[in-house]
């Protein structure tokens, strides 16, 4: 289902959109906020996943399709935000499971691998979404590692150029990081 379908299906009839969109988004949702907030009850995650889908419910109006951001990357930001701002809470209310915290990190790695492979995904996406030649240049420059010179021979494109769409492209894609909370600090 594409994102345009799902979100007229949320807008129109929220019941059939949300579950739609838990049936497509659920499993991965759950993971982010279990891994986030392992130690903590298991009443505690499935809050925070229920407060995601709330949370895309209430955003339907707002959420832009042509932003160049897929519903999937947008929910899996809010399921970071959420199960982060639920963990800093909880920590307040109730510290996590003592043994949980005796263990070695390999929660904690698992924690910051899951987190760089949903930053991953988003990058990709914001990319794929590039118009030519920005989308081009910036696969050539960041994922194959040419030079500016090279990127514009191949592009056939000024050098000068090429260094402006990178240079404008790095602060387009910066700013919609930091929107979807995969960077703190623009």
């Amino acid at each position: 289902m594409e994102d345009k379908e799902l979100l007229a299906l949320i807008r129109e009839d929220a019941s059939k959109g949300i579950e739609t969109a838990i049936r497509l988004y659920g499993g991965a949702v759950r993971k982010i906020c279990m891994v986030i907030l392992s130690g903590y009850e298991e009443e505690d995650i499935e809050e925070a996943v229920s407060d995601c889908f709330l949370e895309l419910w209430k955003s339907r109006e707002h959420y832009d399709v042509q932003r160049n951001v897929s519903i999937k990357c947008y929910l899996y930001g809010i399921a970071r935000n959420i199960a982060k701002n639920r963990k800093r809470t909880l920590a307040k209310k109730k510290p996590c499971d003592v043994l949980a915290d005796l263990e070695d990190t390999t929660k904690e790695d698992l924690e910051e691998q899951i987190m760089k492979e949903i930053d991953a995904q988003i990058l990709r996406d914001l990319i794929n979404c590039m118009e030519s030649p920005n989308k081009e240049i910036f696969v050539y420059r960041y994922f194959y590692q040419n030079t500016v010179k090279e990127i514009a021979e191949k592009l056939e494109l000024p050098a000068k150029k090429v260094e402006n769409q990178l240079s404008r492209g790095k602060s387009k894609l910066r700013k919609q990081l930091v929107e979807r909370g995969c960077l703190i600090h623009g």
